[in-house]
């Protein structure tokens, strides 16, 4: 009964940066930015995917757009961090929020597993530029979500927002069968919700460990130009190769 109540696999395709894409319509940028990268990642991350593959990826792709390095080493390790939650929970509950004019607002969704539930909110108030033919986003707004949460969960003692960078402390209350999350945010925000008050303690933990394996391949070609340098070299060398 235990294993035929695990939730099933499901693996994604995300659009990364590409080097084969023609310029079409004005565009000068032929390739996702970021920002765009991001969002589309955690339109799939956020109903519990237990794989994302990156479309298509190359070192000719990765020289290319050199500005989507940090974003997809960003990505990774905030995958690495939550994966246990990810294989372990289910989908629990999608909303698709607007404001008060009727304009799209954010996507909100839930992952819950025995011990915690990851809770996403995916900014949808993005606008196209049409200069430069890209979408943007705003910066970080005041936004009030509910999130419903099973009864097992019900005795919820922190919640915090998550990334690459760290833990962060946010204002929330429980109410009726779940709880209330305020904060700022843009892009994307990524919560826990845990019974667990020591859990935050644990994230962080783990997470100076893959900052930590990172640092020690000492090869960051998103910030370090040398680094770069041989990145390109590395990618025409592919290149030649039959």
């Amino acid at each position: 009964l235990r294993e035929l109540s695990r939730p099933n696999p499901c693996a994604v395709w995300s659009q990364g940066p590409h080097a084969g894409w023609d310029v079409y319509d004005g565009r000068a940028r032929t390739s996702p930015t970021p920002d765009e990268i991001r969002l589309q990642a955690y339109h799939a991350l956020s109903t519990r995917i237990t794989s994302l593959y990156w479309f298509n990826l190359s070192l000719k792709s990765l020289v290319q757009w050199r500005d989507t390095l940090a974003q997809l080493e960003r990505i990774g390790r905030e995958i690495r961090l939550l994966d246990d939650f990810l294989l372990k929970g289910d989908a629990y509950e999608f909303k698709r929020l607007s404001n008060p004019e009727g304009k799209l607002d954010w996507d909100i969704s839930s992952v819950c597993g025995p011990d915690a539930a990851l809770l996403f909110a995916l900014d949808l108030d993005y606008t196209p530029d049409p200069e430069e033919k890209v979408f943007k986003f705003g910066p970080p707004r005041e936004a009030r979500w509910t999130f419903r949460l099973p009864h097992y969960l019900s005795k919820i003692a922190d919640v915090f927002r998550v990334d690459s960078a760290g833990t962060y402390p946010v204002d929330w209350s429980r109410e009726d069968e779940g709880i209330v999350i305020r904060d700022q945010a843009s892009t994307v925000a990524v919560y826990i919700a845990s019974p667990d008050v020591n859990l935050k303690s644990k994230i962080e933990s783990e997470l100076q460990s893959l900052m930590e394996e990172a640092s020690a391949l000492q090869f960051d070609p998103g910030r370090d130009d040398a680094d770069f340098e041989d990145l390109k070299r590395l990618s025409k060398t592919t290149e030649s190769e039959p």
